[in-house]
């Protein structure tokens, strides 16, 4: 396992990409949470609050296609650079400076919302170049299991440095800390040797839908929703469970157990060459995902339920990297960083949804939540099966746009 990852590593360039990849994505950790407390701190109000964090998540759906595409188009170094320096050493600034003042709630609202557009594609950067650096190569699997254990970290290392910045500090500094971060991670990765290596795609044939005429990435995107609307979906219920039993700081203990099954996972996928191509593994982890969201309804014993969420965080992080795998397979290679980036919007997409459904379910029993996260899950499985032919003619050869193929 350890070897693995240790010719991973020794690969040229990869550490430095690693790291200031992580560093720049932090902020994906921290900032709904800042803007949160920092709209509550200046307004009073937690509606108010709500909104800005919800028009941040509607803004990075909205945004990282179109930047993604960007670098599809005019190359990763220009992107990175102007999305990092805009939304870190203009927007993020901006809000720090307005936390705290009187009146300031539409501008920081609408400042959250302009932030979450701006947010730097380094997601869908990253996976774009570790297909680039490890084509061919089985340490491709190892690197975008390597990006699912990074978006854990984000989101366990983000909210732990905004607690730790407000331990001493106003929401501002958090602001800024998060800008800081950005740009760091951003302007580093764009002046790596790998980042300038990757050149502008030629000019082609540009459609104004991309990968979204190919029947193939289109399959993919509804599977992606699913799949992180019932994670969402399942930290939500887990807050209700917790409430429920009169113990609210559960809750963080039962997601942070799911989250260590998840790395666990994670780490063991990239480590070892799976059985199977990519397409045929994300149906069989699907279906074992929704299975095991499915035993959470049946206890109410939290000890239970922590052994239950491990094992389910075991399959969590691979049936992540086999949809990206997947995408890699199938999307046309000049448009390869847009196609992620739209699976990373969906992502976003389902996110919201899983949170509100689940909300709307679980205010008097968990249980509703944990059968919505299994039946969106398994709903997953069963795209993911219906596409399995268009799948697999994508990854043998050159696909078709939708137009052409009719």
């Amino acid at each position: 396992m350890i070897g693995h990852y240790r010719t991973f590593f020794a690969r040229p360039g990869v550490p430095w990409l690693a790291s200031f990849g992580l560093v720049g994505r932090l902020p994906n950790g921290m900032l709904s949470l800042v803007f949160v407390l920092a709209t509550a701190e200046s307004t009073g109000s937690y509606a108010i609050a709500g909104a800005a964090a919800a028009c941040y998540t509607v803004g990075t759906a909205l945004g990282n296609p179109l930047w993604s595409r960007g670098v599809d188009r005019l190359g990763a170094r220009a992107v990175l650079a102007g999305t990092g320096i805009a939304q870190s050493a203009l927007l993020l600034v901006a809000a720090a400076v307005l936390t705290g003042e009187d009146r300031s709630a539409v501008l920081l609202v609408l400042l959250a919302a302009l932030c979450g557009v701006l947010l730097p594609p380094l997601n869908a950067v990253m996976r774009s170049l570790w297909s680039r650096m490890f084509s061919g190569s089985e340490l491709k699997t190892t690197a975008f299991a390597y990006e699912s254990v990074v978006t854990d970290l984000v989101f366990i290392v983000g909210p732990f440095l905004v607690a730790a910045v407000m331990a001493v500090a106003d929401p501002g500094l958090a602001l800024v800390a998060a800008a800081v971060a950005t740009a760091v991670g951003c302007v580093l990765v764009a002046v790596s040797p790998q980042a300038r290596a990757v050149p502008p795609a030629e000019q082609g044939d540009r459609h104004w839908l991309g990968p979204l005429r190919f029947r193939a990435v289109l399959g993919l995107l509804p599977v992606g929703f699913l799949l992180i609307g019932s994670i969402v979906a399942i930290e939500v219920t887990l807050v209700s469970f917790a409430d429920i039993r009169g113990t609210p700081s559960l809750s963080g203990v039962l997601i942070a157990v799911l989250s260590v099954g998840g790395v666990a996972g994670g780490l063991y996928w990239g480590a070892r060459r799976q059985p199977g191509t990519h397409v045929q593994q994300l149906v069989v982890l699907l279906g074992a995902l929704g299975a095991g969201w499915g035993l959470l309804a049946v206890t109410r014993n939290p000890w239970v339920l922590g052994g239950l969420l491990l094992l389910a965080g075991l399959v969590l992080n691979p049936a992540i990297t086999a949809q990206f795998s997947a995408m890699d397979d199938v999307a046309p290679p000049e448009m390869i960083t847009e196609s992620f980036g739209w699976l990373n919007a969906m992502t976003s997409a389902g996110s919201a949804a899983g949170a509100t459904l689940a909300g709307l379910l679980v205010s008097e029993r968990a249980e509703p939540g944990f059968l919505l996260a299994a039946g969106m899950c398994l709903l997953g499985c069963l795209v993911a099966a219906a596409f399995q032919g268009p799948w697999r003619s994508a990854g043998a050869a050159p696909e078709k746009p939708v137009e052409q193929a009719s």
